[in-house]
């Protein structure tokens, strides 16, 4: 379609999916990878092609006029049909790929990731880069659709509209515990109650171990908390230096020294979880997708 002689490419349609998503210029820069002024360029050029200023300012960002919610799921169907397509055979040479990976996924997550992705790439894939994301919350659906994530790790039980996924190992939890606090060996429910405790907080990762954090102040009761982190190795050298319980997945506690404090099973029931790897379907048979999903498959199927 074309309006006044303008006709609109597959770029200056991402660009309005993008403000359309983010309801910011500066966001959609960010999320494509543009400096700003070229965004603003393409909405400009957006705006004259529609005769119609198709975003306007509000104390929220960004809101789309009329015009554009008529237009946006055409934009949508559009770029639907140009990635799943129209882009011929797609390729990915691991050995010659400069392609940059967005992981993402908690602190312990990439710890437990990157380092032996790293490993493996620079054997295999010597150019590819990987940059370790943050978890956006309930933002993380949203950031794999659009290409902002690659593949997140962790487990995710909200993650449903057009996410694929698969496992990858298990996890249980444990109590990092002083020394002082066990009684031959074991840490009883008494003393676990009566501890002061550092609290890993899961309601901005929109991560399973939220559930087991409601499940721990439902025991313990907020008074018998002395530090909330969201950080799990922050909180685990916390519990080295403090005369506090960690409670927290075995794969974090493995990384406290032994000397400061010991690990020992939780005197309370608490669910385990999978850890599994997430992508969007958008990015299904997608070549650079698959081969980063086949080596983290691959590489913890190394480490048992």
């Amino acid at each position: 379609m074309t309006v006044k002689g303008l006709s609109l490419s597959f770029l200056h349609l991402t660009v309005f999916e993008a403000i359309m998503r983010l309801k910011s210029v500066t966001q959609a820069g960010e999320a494509l990878d543009m400096p700003q002024p070229t965004i603003s360029r393409h909405l400009q050029h957006l705006r004259r092609h529609f005769d119609n200023p198709l975003f306007v300012r509000t104390r929220h960002g960004l809101e789309p006029t009329s015009v554009a919610l008529s237009a946006a799921s055409g934009v949508s169907a559009t770029l639907e049909i140009y990635r799943t397509r129209l882009v011929a055979n797609p390729t990915f040479d691991p050995a010659e790929s400069r392609r940059n990976f967005l992981i993402a996924a908690s602190d312990v997550g990439h710890l437990l990731t990157m380092p032996r992705l790293e490993q493996w790439a620079a054997r295999t894939a010597p150019k590819v880069r990987f940059t370790a994301v943050s978890l956006g919350g309930n933002r993380l659906v949203a950031q794999l659709e659009a290409g902002e994530v690659d593949i997140a790790i962790g487990s995710f039980p909200t993650l449903f509209t057009g996410i694929r996924e698969q496992a990858l190992f298990t996890e249980s939890y444990v109590c990092v515990v002083p020394h002082a606090l066990i009684a031959d060996g074991e840490l009883t429910l008494d003393a676990y109650k009566r501890a002061q405790h550092i609290l890993v907080d899961g309601r901005r990762l929109g991560h399973i171990h939220e559930v087991v954090e409601k499940t721990i102040l439902g025991i313990i009761g907020e008074s018998q908390v002395r530090v909330v982190s969201e950080n799990f190795l922050l909180s685990a050298h916390i519990a080295e230096r403090a005369d506090l319980i960690l409670t927290v997945p075995s794969r974090v506690a493995s990384i406290v020294n032994a000397d400061a404090a010991r690990t020992v099973k939780p005197p309370v029931q608490l669910p385990g979880f999978t850890v599994k790897q997430y992508w969007h379907e958008r990015y299904d048979r997608e070549p650079g997708n698959i081969w980063l999903r086949s080596t983290i498959a691959r590489l913890r199927q190394i480490e048992g």
